[in-house]
């Protein structure tokens, strides 16, 4: 349904194919970030998926922080990498 409704232009194709190989999108982050462009180019009233609506899409989910480039750390990572603020935090919850 996402690719028959959030088809890009060429323009926003060749972006959305230069973004997922340069930040290591996941298919599940392709498809996020079309479905968020998809969304704003509503909001702007346009028919098409443009290049604009798929650099804005990618722009929220780059600025999060989220992707392969800053890989989340379990509890047992972040212990390891800060043990004093992992004893403080574990002394104060019940």
């Amino acid at each position: 349904m996402l690719q028959t409704f959030a088809k890009p232009n060429a323009d926003g194709q060749a972006l959305l194919i230069e973004i997922a190989e340069r930040f290591g999108l996941t298919a599940r982050g392709y498809h996020r970030v079309m479905r968020v462009a998809r969304t704003i180019a509503g909001l702007a009233g346009s028919e098409v998926v443009e290049r604009a609506h798929i650099a804005e899409a990618a722009s929220f989910r780059l600025a999060a922080g989220r992707g392969p480039s800053q890989p989340r750390k379990s509890r047992k990572a972040a212990a390891a990498a800060q043990p004093e603020k992992m004893a403080m935090a574990n002394e104060s919850s019940p």
